[in-house]
């Protein structure tokens, strides 16, 4: 047992007040060998998932770089073995693990206590297992205490060591999970909405750890004296005193941070996170620093962590905007249907990847906080911003003869420039900075206005490989169609050429009526005109709410116009027994349309037709 604390003597403690003081500072009671074992197997269950993950990412991508360069140039007779599932364990894993909801079909599809109550979503039923077995193990740690010792002030003493420790621990991947730079993002090819639920859930343990440490040293400390003493001793010593601001600090992120709260004030929420996650952050490194605490070099690993991130958010920043030519230029568009075009005017060359979301700045908008949006288009540009841009409303699609015609961009007048990059972004009307931002471009006389912006990425996971498939499917529903955009440029353009094992594209899209057409028929426009391409896309539009009958025409064979709601299993069962090679079913929308495409996609697995998924999914 350690020595008797100097102060004791001068403070006139009885023998037993001596004997709990022990154990309400240092290592006393504390079962250090324990803890090391216990975080030693942490390190190296997380080490064996990270590279089980790993292996199984490189497995992955080495299947489907085979199947791609063994498909490319391959007909479709020759894609047959690639359209055959092969394995029965296999498909039994994708559609009751990797693909399945936690229940029967609800996953992203928000819950609704009523419609202005958000309660978040459910994870998947792998986020699920994973979840409740770290949790289960953080609370078996915390709980494995050497029982025999028949003394309460020991006892707390030792949970107050494991359970400071593990809390301590924890926050290395709770700041790690939380950064938008991850390093595991492109090394495991996991999407940062994974990292960001995962962040959420371990953002719980570690409260809760924090938590039961002060708690089990309030315990001591209240038996020691009273509890009038124990707040002296809070408020004049340091030690103590910043142990309990970061547990506090840690107790408001968990009162603020509910999905209710999250969701319906979300740029207080994010800034009083941020504020509240420094001083938690604060509170433990001065914690460790004061008591020269052996968890220190963990501390300066969470610190480290923080300012990469910062910095390389920084570093993108800079590199994205800011050249010896110039810096970006935004331009918002207001586009009926209650959304805006936003084109960021790069000022340098930048390759864009399909797939790629960046994060937006305006700060006439939202001063210096910054948005995800997923990259609807990207092209280079040899000319400046164009002096104007033309109404949205010039054209409209009841008067069009096809697709091609809702809306037609002028050849306007430029001033010759540096080679450049237009970055454009869809961005629909919801709450907070989304409305903001439309409502002032409509209320501009050309509904279109010029604004100081900027932004930082590209960011993006590529879990698959789209084009190691011979069949594609690409599901959107509103502003999702901005995710899949790049992606059916690429593929088509690549299947053209030989160079993927593509040979047939459906790009589905889901609207409420034909004015969202005009968001991004321009761009549809460019992707109708590529080489190949009556032979290798089809386009799918489904009207839910069409103004009138003829609004609805297809123009071609290839560009059908459907009235209704698209219905994912009908769509799949017409292009499944027709299917070219391996299948990928890609869904981005609204939460409740990609659960009907996750389960119309699980459905069909383990049928005889090798069917992956994917989804693009950011929740917060």
């Amino acid at each position: 047992m350690a020595a008797t604390h100097p102060h004791i003597a001068a403070r006139g403690y009885g023998s037993n007040a001596t004997y709990i003081y022990e154990y309400t500072r240092g290592l006393s009671g504390v079962d250090v060998p324990r803890d090391v074992i216990f975080t030693r197997i942490i390190y190296v269950s997380l080490a064996v998932v990270a590279f089980a993950l790993f292996c199984g990412r490189i497995a992955q991508i080495s299947h489907a770089y085979l199947r791609q360069i063994t498909a490319s140039s391959a007909n479709k007779r020759q894609q047959t073995f690639w359209a055959q599932e092969q394995s029965t364990w296999w498909s039994n894993i994708k559609k009751y693990i990797l693909y399945a909801p936690l229940g029967k079909k609800r996953h992203n599809r928000e819950l609704q206590l009523s419609s202005a109550v958000n309660v978040g979503t459910l994870p998947s039923r792998l986020q699920t297992i994973l979840v409740a077995f770290y949790f289960a193990s953080q609370l078996a740690y915390c709980l494995i205490l050497d029982y025999s010792v028949n003394n309460k002030a020991a006892l707390m003493a030792e949970l107050r060591g494991r359970s400071g420790t593990l809390a301590v621990l924890n926050m290395i991947p709770l700041f790690l999970f939380a950064g938008r730079n991850n390093p595991l993002i492109p090394l495991l090819h996991i999407s940062f909405d994974t990292y960001n639920l995962l962040h959420r859930w371990l953002g719980r343990i570690v409260i809760l750890e924090s938590v039961a440490h002060t708690a089990a040293w309030a315990v001591n400390a209240v038996d020691e004296e009273d509890f009038a003493r124990m707040l002296v001793r809070v408020r004049d010593t340091p030690f103590f005193l910043w142990g309990l601001v970061s547990t506090a600090a840690m107790v408001f992120l968990c009162l603020h941070s509910p999905s209710p709260i999250r969701h319906a004030f979300y740029e207080t929420f994010l800034h009083l996170h941020q504020l509240a996650a420094v001083f938690a952050f604060l509170g433990v490194y001065l914690h460790l620093q004061i008591d020269n605490l052996p968890q220190q070099s963990w501390a300066r690993t969470i610190a480290t962590i923080w300012l990469g991130d910062r910095l390389a958010r920084l570093f993108r920043l800079v590199h994205l905007n800011i050249s010896t030519s110039g810096t970006t230029t935004m331009v918002v568009q207001a586009l009926p249907g209650e959304a805006c075009r936003v084109t960021f005017h790069l000022p340098k060359l930048v390759h864009i990847e399909p797939g790629c979301h960046v994060f937006a700045y305006i700060p006439r908008i939202s001063w210096w906080m910054s948005h995800p949006f997923s990259i609807a288009w990207a092209e280079p540009s040899t000319g400046s911003t164009p002096a104007s841009i033309p109404s949205p409303t010039q054209s409209s699609p009841s008067q069009s003869k096809g697709y091609t015609d809702l809306e037609k961009q002028s050849n306007l007048p430029t001033k010759p420039t540096k080679p450049s990059t237009q970055v454009s972004l869809i961005i629909g009307a919801q709450k907070g900075m989304t409305r903001r931002l439309y409502n002032l471009a409509n209320a501009s006389p050309s509904k279109t206005l010029t604004l100081g912006g900027f932004i930082e990425g590209p960011y993006g996971s590529h879990p698959t490989n789209p084009s190691s498939y011979g069949t594609t499917v690409l599901f959107s529903a509103g502003a999702g169609i901005t995710h899949h955009l790049l992606q059916t440029r690429a593929l088509v353009s690549a299947a053209a050429q030989n160079t993927a094992a593509t040979r047939k594209v459906y790009l589905i899209w889901s609207v409420r009526s034909t004015d969202h057409l005009t968001w991004v028929s321009s761009y549809m426009d460019q992707i109708l005109r590529l080489p190949n391409r009556r032979d290798i896309l089809v386009v799918k539009l489904f009207i839910s709410k069409p103004r009138r009958a003829a609004d609805i025409v297809s123009p071609s064979a290839t560009v059908l116009m459907h009235s209704g709601r698209c219905r994912p299993d009908v769509v799949l069962d017409e292009i499944l027994p027709g299917r070219t090679g391996a299948t990928l079913v890609s869904v981005c929308g609204p939460g409740a349309f990609a659960d009907e495409v996750r389960s119309a996609a699980r459905e069909r697995i383990g049928k005889g037709a090798v069917v992956d998924f994917a989804e693009e999914a950011f929740t917060w």
